[in-house]
């Protein structure tokens, strides 16, 4: 799944920086030619690069929307959702453990010691 994205992000990059590549070839030309100004041409040049990241963005969103609803498809979880899991069962686990240690450290009423109801039968016959 990683390697799917750093593909993805990757393949993403490379795409921008080409068309950064392309746009400044051809604004170069035409800067060349005098059929534009070189101001004319930065700000050509800035505006094809805002789009193509803006492009990218969404391109990314909906790749990211997608594995969302394939996972949820699957019946994964998204890593928040057992992070918040496992730190539940901590908790529960660890109240637990102060719930039976704090069984242990009471007395057993006298009805329940076995030690004094042999004793009470002793007594009575």
């Amino acid at each position: 799944m990683n390697n799917l994205l750093e593909q993805s992000l990757l393949l993403t990059l490379g795409a921008a920086a080409l068309t950064k590549e392309i746009a400044e070839s051809v604004v170069g030309e035409l800067v060349k030619r005098g059929e534009m100004t070189s101001e004319d041409g930065r700000q050509a040049v800035d505006e094809v690069v805002n789009k193509a990241k803006g492009e990218a963005r969404s391109l990314r969103s909906r790749f990211d929307d997608t594995l969302q609803r394939n996972m949820q498809d699957l019946g994964l979880a998204p890593r928040q959702q057992v992070e918040e899991l496992q730190l539940k069962v901590a908790q529960l686990e660890h109240r637990l453990s102060l719930l039976e240690a704090e069984q242990k450290a009471r007395p057993k009423p006298e009805s329940e010691a076995p030690d004094d109801r042999k004793s009470r039968r002793k007594s009575k016959g």
